[in-house]
């Protein structure tokens, strides 16, 4: 059981107090007995309103055994915290995951429930997952993905964290929840190294739908990253050492290059960026031709790359 979910069933049945302490413990029975059949059924049929309904009942039920037990209407709050956590954290797919399977996921997707006005009742997707399966949990649970609204996209993992920047700027009711189980189901077949290519591209590409980022992921082999150039003089530098620069210079003044304007003025006629220590840059065709117009048209732009005497 979710570790949260434990806290709060003991608060709540440590909370009862009464003078019989006969009577008390009879009582700490029995609400924890309730919560635990409402767990099971959550776990067994997921939330709503009837498995919701049938947790109210329980305690309706004790309440209604001995007036003392009225003391349970002072803990309405958290029995009403208990239910909305628990409700979400099974209201899943896939579901009964651990808590170690959920922070491993490369994606988590809240939705609001199309079944409930409460705030903060939502159901949760954790992706890459089956199609099938998720389309069938949308159906059974009343969800209109075409026009279902998403409270949440979360990347928690080490390996898509970096998406969590792009999510932000993509609008929520732009996304196609099966789309975004198609990205990761496509990111997760990457190998490492190319899942950290992807990363980079994201970056530097800035994708605005979650199509274009799919996209992405066939034109991986086009982008050039190079690792542990920290600023536009190391860049300058590698550019010059591997024959790489627009320009060829003599031997003899190497020395006196300013190598962070070159590093420079590469970047910006590649459109490249210097992110997280690598030097990445798109050469597809279509990117060097998006841009070599620009560079022709700048025919007096200065070739003094200022010799540092």
């Amino acid at each position: 059981m979710n570790e949260v979910i434990k806290q709060m069933q003991k608060r709540i049945v440590e909370g009862i107090q009464l003078p019989d302490k006969k009577q008390q413990n009879q009582l700490r029975k029995d609400v924890e007995q309730a919560l635990q059949e409402s767990i099971k059924d959550l776990t067994e049929h997921g939330g709503g309103p009837k498995v919701e309904d049938r947790f109210w009942k329980r305690l309706e039920k004790i309440i209604a055994d001995d007036p003392r037990n009225r003391i349970l209407y002072l803990q309405y709050h958290d029995f009403h915290s208990f239910w909305q956590y628990t409700e979400n954290w099974y209201s899943c797919y896939p579901p009964n995951l651990s808590e170690e399977e959920r922070e491993m996921s490369l994606c988590t997707v809240e939705i609001e429930r199309p079944d409930s006005e409460k705030y903060g009742s939502y159901l949760t997707a954790f992706l890459p997952c089956s199609l099938d399966g998720l389309k069938k949990f949308f159906a059974d649970n009343g969800v209109d993905t075409k026009s279902c609204n998403i409270d949440e996209i979360y990347c928690g993992s080490e390996k898509t964290n970096s998406f969590n920047d792009l999510f932000e700027k993509i609008s929520k009711k732009d996304i196609d929840v099966f789309q975004l189980n198609e990205l990761f189901y496509r990111f997760d077949k990457l190998p490492e190294e190319m899942q950290r290519v992807y990363g980079l591209t994201l970056q530097l590409k800035e994708p605005r739908t979650v199509k274009e980022m799919i996209n992405l992921m066939d034109h991986l082999s086009e982008v050039c990253v190079v690792n542990g150039i920290q600023n536009e003089r190391q860049l300058g530098e590698f550019l010059l050492e591997n024959e790489l620069f627009d320009v060829s210079f003599p031997d003899e003044v190497l020395p006196y290059l300013d190598y962070a304007k070159i590093g420079k003025e590469h970047m910006q006629t590649h459109q490249g960026k210097l992110i997280q220590g690598a030097y990445v840059e798109d050469t597809s065709t279509d990117n060097v031709n998006q841009f070599s117009q620009e560079s022709n048209e700048e025919n007096d732009q200065s070739d003094d790359y200022e010799m540092k005497m």
